[in-house]
């Protein structure tokens, strides 16, 4: 299985790099180890740093994704970037993610440099992964959604040989390949679309990712960097 970037999505964005994490044996099921009380205090401890979510405005992070949305067509005011969404919702309102252990674990890691991370139950993935241009009226079926959607022409999405897996880069997920209680095999990324977000950044976060999804999750794992040189990447 591969992770693809399309041609003409390396032409847009030459300076794309992707940091991914594959795990396995990951327990989804159970609250272990003290995660609860980490996740927490990590967004508790980061919504502290804040007065109201303006702040984030500044942000070299939040203010490329939000370039990098515009630059498809999507309005960052209307869909905002899922980094900023959850930062700015834990800021408001003391939110504190309680989804499944692997999701909360991973999404700690966002309050690093507030860059979205997402993923896939790689047991649902049909073929290889492509960050391609969708076409117009392809069907998506999103987490948690009541009824089918369609893409826009020349929007930005994730897909397999079957479907489309997240609308608008990294909006939205479908609901087929969620990782949920029965996941135990997951591949995640974090993008750095542009130079202004640093190798460096998307590494950390993903190491961070690891740590604990291996300490809370007893998962093993792998990760890996696809840098700006590269247009696929062997990821299982």
């Amino acid at each position: 299985m591969k992770l693809i970037i399309n041609e003409e999505i390396r032409a847009k964005y030459p300076d794309l790099r992707i940091g991914i994490i594959v795990a396995k044996n990951v327990n989804n099921r159970s609250y272990e180890d003290g995660l609860e009380e980490f996740v927490k205090q990590t967004f508790t401890k980061f919504a502290n740093k804040f007065d109201n979510p303006h702040d984030l405005d500044d942000n070299k992070n939040i203010t490329a994704w939000r370039d990098i949305y515009r630059s498809f067509g999507i309005n960052p005011k209307k869909k905002k970037p899922t980094a900023e969404s959850l930062l700015a919702r834990a800021i408001r309102s003391n939110y504190v993610p309680h989804i499944s252990p692997a999701v909360d674990a991973y999404l700690c890691a966002e309050t690093l440099h507030y860059l979205p991370i997402g993923g896939y139950d790689l047991t649902h993935i049909d073929g290889d992964i492509e960050l391609r241009y969708a076409k117009e009226g392809e069907e998506f079926f999103g987490v948690g959604a009541e009824k089918t959607e369609y893409t826009n022409a020349d929007e930005v999405v994730y897909s397999d040989n079957s479907r489309v897996l997240t609308r608008c880069w990294n909006y939205r997920d479908c609901d087929f390949s969620k990782i949920d209680e029965n996941t135990s095999t997951v591949a995640l990324f974090v993008e750095a679309p542009l130079d202004i977000i640093g190798d460096d950044e998307a590494k950390n976060t993903i190491e961070q990712i690891a740590i604990n999804l291996q300490k809370y999750c007893n998962a093993e794992y792998k990760t890996l960097f696809l840098d700006k040189e590269q247009n696929e990447i062997d990821i299982a």
